[in-house]
């Protein structure tokens, strides 16, 4: 199976109430602005070390807020959560999410033009991100990507920049690869 396929199945598996518009069920929840700071908060699962009262003080917001918040992204699937004693320790699902920014740009593709583009790219290690920096040259352009809040920057060629028609703001993707060659289609 391929790992979007398993994204998919993910997304699939999520609570009923994504089956009737997955895409405006998702937007409504990322909507609201404690929410969406909450879930960028988050640590990972395996630094799930974060609890309702941690939070709270972090968005300086109550207690109440965040545990509401949080029972929405946990029925979402977006947010998981580990027990130590009486403390809940929360963390953001990262396989979820990456089916959800999937999904999204299946269903709004010009909101999330990398992702939806009908060629693949075998390269796993990707970072998608805004458009921050054009500098253009002669020979080369310099693209600077703002991926979370750190700018990541490429040089390519001022023909591919041409034909790629890079603008700020665009969605792009920064891609690492080593030696190996990569196989797109």
């Amino acid at each position: 199976m391929a790992t979007t396929d398993l994204q998919f199945d993910k997304l699939a598996s999520m609570p009923a109430q994504l089956a009737d518009d997955p895409a405006s069920t998702m937007l409504r929840a990322l909507g609201d602005p404690v929410r969406l700071r909450l879930l960028r908060a988050l640590p990972a699962e395996d630094a799930a070390e974060l609890s309702v009262g941690e939070l709270a003080r972090h968005l300086e917001v109550s207690d109440t807020v965040v545990s509401q918040h949080l029972r929405v992204l946990s029925g979402l699937g977006l947010v998981g959560h580990r027990r130590s004693g009486r403390v809940a320790h929360y963390y953001v699902k990262a396989e979820t999410l990456v089916a959800v920014r999937q999904m999204l740009a299946h269903e709004l593709p010009g909101m999330f033009a990398v992702e939806s583009r009908l060629s693949r790219l075998s390269a796993r290690n990707q970072l998608i991100g805004k458009v921050v920096e054009v500098r253009r040259g002669e020979v080369s352009t310099e693209i600077g990507i703002d991926i979370g809040g750190q700018v990541v920057t490429a040089v390519i060629t001022t023909g591919s920049a041409d034909r790629m028609e890079l603008r700020l703001g665009d969605v792009a993707a920064a891609v690492f690869k080593a030696h190996d060659v990569i196989v797109q289609k």
